[in-house]
């Protein structure tokens, strides 16, 4: 016999924890069943489960593959001739993480109260986007869930990849950019102050380049718990601003700047609008719900923006494409040109679906590009920074050694 911790769902909807002597987890499920609660998480008293629950609690997200290891099962549940409770019995006991195990036991809790599945993801919008809900509800309300199912495990996975691609391809200039930050802050705040005391016994007559750096790395080195505060507050300050509404749009427009990044930015967002307005509208989605969707699926507040001041021009019966006619530097006349086809013949979501699988071959290549155009740059940036710091130490050692020649 073991001790096991438990948290169970009561009628009411809320959260009973309490301990359970038992053989094993199964035998408290059945103790629960026989209180009418819910299982929501079931461990082994100890130490180390209780380590692991605090570290669980505190650290513990829903990634982009546990989304589609969920959904891929669900379907494959589902498909096997399970109804939807027993399906969520099954990944109860599979999931590995807590936070997961919470969610479909209150899932399961929601479906015996009469709620649909999508309640409970609407419940953790934190983990879970707009997209996916949307998909879940639209294969509830037609009764093709599996279908849905499906069709949302298609577009997690190639948002998956996509994000995975542009990653992969920023990953070798971010380090060439962090090495040369570490480089010249060594130089700073190691090697020139040293350097210094002995310029400044030597009464060298130093180069202005020189005088600069050293100036600069007195600031540097004047506080060491100033400068680590200082670092922290911007790292800080950049991961919180770059989620602000304004810190999106200022990096944006940094990015429209670049011509390269331009073009990337572009496609990123094209892609994105396809292929989450194409899937929406194939689940059986009203346009004006998959155009409310697809705006926060895109990631781009400009694009966010021209999606959601369409909607009322569409309520007016006006054809999408030739709304985004009047914004030609962000639509292109062949995607407008397929949509137009698409509105006519029936076809819209097949053609957006299309058009997202070519412009992703396009958002490789771009990615291929940025990386050729970035490498250089940056090698030249730390050839620059670095040969000019080595050099306004070289400058006084030779002037120093020519006094004594």
């Amino acid at each position: 016999m073991a001790t096991f911790i438990y948290e169970a769902a009561n009628k009411e909807g809320f959260i009973e924890k309490g301990k359970f002597e038992a053989g094993s987890k199964s035998d408290v499920v059945q103790y629960l069943e026989r209180k009418n609660l819910i299982p929501i998480l079931i461990e082994a008293e100890g130490e180390a489960g209780r380590l692991k629950g605090l570290r669980l609690s505190l650290f513990e997200t829903i990634r982009p593959t546990d989304r589609i290891l969920l959904v891929r099962n669900l379907s494959a549940t589902i498909r096997a001739g399970l109804n939807i409770l027993e399906s969520l019995d099954i990944l109860i006991a599979d999931a590995t993480k807590n936070i997961m195990k919470k969610i479909l036991g209150q899932a399961k809790f929601n479906l015996q109260k009469g709620q649909p599945l999508s309640a409970t993801f609407v419940q953790f919008k934190k983990y879970f986007p707009p997209v996916f809900v949307g998909l879940i509800k639209a294969g509830e309300a037609s009764g093709r869930l599996d279908e849905s199912l499906d069709e949302l495990s298609r577009y997690l996975i190639k948002e998956y990849n996509l994000k995975k691609k542009i990653k992969s391809a920023l990953a070798y200039p971010v380090i060439l950019l962090i090495g040369s930050i570490g480089v010249i802050a060594m130089l700073l705040l190691f090697v020139l102050p040293r350097l210094a005391k002995s310029f400044q016994m030597s009464k060298v007559e130093l180069p202005f380049i020189t005088k600069i750096l050293i100036s600069i790395s007195k600031i540097f080195t004047f506080s060491p718990l100033l400068d680590l505060a200082a670092v922290v507050g911007l790292i800080w300050f950049f991961l919180y601003f770059r989620k602000t509404s304004l810190g999106r749009r200022f990096f944006l427009k940094a990015l429209l700047r670049i011509p390269v990044a331009r073009d990337l930015v572009k496609k990123v967002a094209l892609v994105r609008f396809s292929r989450t307005f194409g899937g929406l509208l194939a689940s059986g989605i009203t346009v004006i719900e998959a155009l409310d969707i697809s705006a926060e699926a895109v990631s781009n507040e400009t694009y966010k923006k021209i999606i959601l001041d369409s909607r009322e021009q569409v309520k007016a019966g006006i054809p999408l494409s030739r709304i985004f006619k009047n914004y030609p530097d962000f639509f292109p006349h062949l995607l407008l040109n397929m949509m137009n086809v698409g509105e006519r013949t029936g076809t819209l979501e097949h053609i957006l679906k299309t058009f997202s699988d070519f412009y992703e071959e396009e958002v490789d290549n771009i990615l291929k590009d940025l990386t050729t155009f970035l490498e250089p740059i940056l090698l030249l940036f730390m050839g620059l920074v670095i040969g000019t710091i080595a050099l306004s130490i070289l400058l006084p050692i030779y002037n120093l050694v020519g006094k004594f020649v």
